[in-house]
């Protein structure tokens, strides 16, 4: 039972320190989410819609681009 619990706490651990170092933002991120703060509405419409399209995998940083949304 002790084995057990052990390793209950060292697998949530990991998960708690995978959770941290994913949900980073890198500085492309908080670029790209500044573009499009910048955009115009038309413009926001426009990614909104390629995200819940089939370009919906695809980075918001693409997105943007494809709706001329300046740098």
């Amino acid at each position: 039972m002790k084995k057990f619990l052990k390793w209950i706490i060292i697998v949530f651990i990991g998960l708690v320190i995978l959770g941290i170092y994913g949900s980073r933002e890198t500085p492309e991120d908080k670029a790209a989410k500044e573009r499009y703060n910048k955009a115009n509405q038309s413009q926001k419409a426009c990614v909104k819609t390629l995200g819940e399209g089939a370009y919906s995998y695809k980075s918001l940083s693409w997105k943007l681009d494809n709706c001329n949304v300046p740098k």
